[in-house]
């Protein structure tokens, strides 16, 4: 089992380990898509605010102006110069020049208005003037939905820039290449407030997926548990039950073998051992039905004036063949009676006192108190015991639970004693809680408030 529950753990790992990569690395690849859509944007647009500027800045001729715009270009041949045609007179051709008029359609007059500007441009180099160039990039930047604030600056050709740069290379005509850069300004921040939705999903799904496997190996823990209080509440019920039956079979054998039924003393013995075996496993089936009926809230309480004190030293009476003169009762309330169900204060003291006696180191000293509390009051049981270890203090109110000892039957029980009295002080709405030092004692504390 336990072997099987170090293979789920490490697979469980193994899991939580891998989604948490797979999650990072999704966020990563986001960050770096959106950062490379924005930089190919970001791109276009200052090559789209070039162009304009350049648009502008030069005088586009007038036949593109008119109704129905053209185009006119002049064709030149050249005569062929190679040496050897010069001694070929019919290889020569003669200079041939005219002019070709295009008209453009209105589809393609912008792309030919930009191209046109761009020749203009780069054929007499005027001087490219960045606050107008930001203007046009900037309201560029707004038609790609782009709200970042940029730097511009000029570069020369020599210069060398990496793929994640903002730049557009301007050409002149015999004349070196310009590069305009554009800087974006905060594009971290931008970037991650883009991308804040996915990385919480993401951080959900991390949480989830935690929270899952870890409630799983809860759970895993919790029912080997379960099962390791069910073996051991077999084991002990078998103990406990072996024990009776077997003295209920010997004096059976010595009534029908050995003539003890003649001896009216020992028949009377040997009845009232019976008897009180009978008696005895009676009430602890009792005990076992009664914890089932409280689970299922089939639970009646009768609320009756009770005496603390008197209750008290009649339930300690019961013990002083176990352990005499060993309960010490404290009673600092000023009036002794309460209204409460006397059976169930009756069951909860014999239970804690029982245990305190059972679990005890050589001569033990039981203080029974009841110290005051605003509205209600308090019972407080503390031995001189050899305590409980804080590990197993959160456990010791689960049913079937025991902590366990060199010798599993040292202390005889079916570890029902403790999960029965929370269920019985819950059922007069009351609280336990209990603190303990090993070889120092513990002390159990039920407070009740007045309804």
């Amino acid at each position: 089992m336990k072997r099987r529950l170090r293979f789920t753990r490490l697979v469980a790992i193994c899991t939580v380990s891998l989604i948490i990569l797979f999650q990072i690395y999704w966020v990563y690849n986001n960050f770096k898509v959106s950062q490379h859509n924005f930089i190919t944007s970001a791109r276009y647009a200052l090559q789209k605010s070039i162009s304009a500027y350049q648009l502008r800045q030069s005088e586009l001729p007038t036949s593109l102006k008119y109704k129905d715009p053209t185009l006119t270009f002049f064709l030149r041949t050249i005569p062929n110069r190679d040496s050897i045609a010069f001694d070929t007179p019919a290889v020569i051709k003669p200079f041939h020049a005219e002019f070709l008029t295009v008209k453009i359609d209105e589809y393609n007059i912008s792309e030919v208005n930009a191209i046109m500007g761009r020749l203009i441009s780069q054929q007499f180099r005027r001087p490219i003037n960045l606050d107008s160039l930001g203007v046009l990039y900037k309201q560029e930047l707004s038609r790609e939905n782009i709200a970042v604030s940029f730097k511009l600056m000029l570069l020369d050709s020599t210069t060398v820039l990496s793929q994640d740069e903002i730049s557009v290379p301007i050409k002149f005509h015999r004349s070196p290449v310009v590069i305009v850069k554009a800087i974006p300004e905060h594009l971290s921040a931008m970037l991650w407030k883009q991308n804040i939705l996915p990385a919480v999903i993401s951080l959900v799904l991390i949480l989830l997926s935690a929270g899952s496997l870890f409630f799983m190996g809860s759970m895993m823990l919790r029912q080997m548990r379960l099962n390791n209080f069910k073996d051991d509440f077999i084991n002990n019920i078998t103990h406990e039950l072996r024990t009776p039956l077997t003295i209920l079979k010997s004096s059976i054998d010595a009534l029908k073998s050995f003539g003890a039924s003649s001896d009216p003393d020992r028949l009377e013995r040997y009845l009232s051992i019976n008897l009180n075996i009978i008696k005895k496993l009676d009430k602890d089936i009792d005990r076992i039905l009664e914890i089932s009926k409280y689970e299922h809230g089939i639970l009646y309480t009768q609320l009756t004036t009770v005496n603390l004190r008197e209750l008290a030293v009649e339930v300690a009476g019961r013990f002083d063949l176990h352990a005499p003169d060993t309960i010490v009762i404290f009673n600092p309330l000023h009036n002794d009676v309460v209204s409460t169900d006397r059976f169930i204060i009756d069951t909860i003291l014999s239970n804690l006192i029982d245990n305190a006696i059972k679990y005890s180191q050589g001569n033990v000293c039981i203080n029974i108190s009841f110290p005051p509390i605003a509205n209600g009051w308090k019972l407080q049981i503390q031995d001189n015991g050899k305590g409980i270890d804080p590990f197993h203090l959160p456990f010791i109110f689960d049913k079937f639970y025991r902590v366990h000892s060199q010798n599993v039957h040292e202390v005889k029980g079916y570890g029902l004693g403790l999960s029965y009295v929370k269920l019985l002080v819950t059922a007069l709405n009351g609280q336990i809680f209990v603190t303990s030092q090993i070889n120092k004692g513990t002390i159990f504390t039920i407070q009740f408030h007045n309804e």
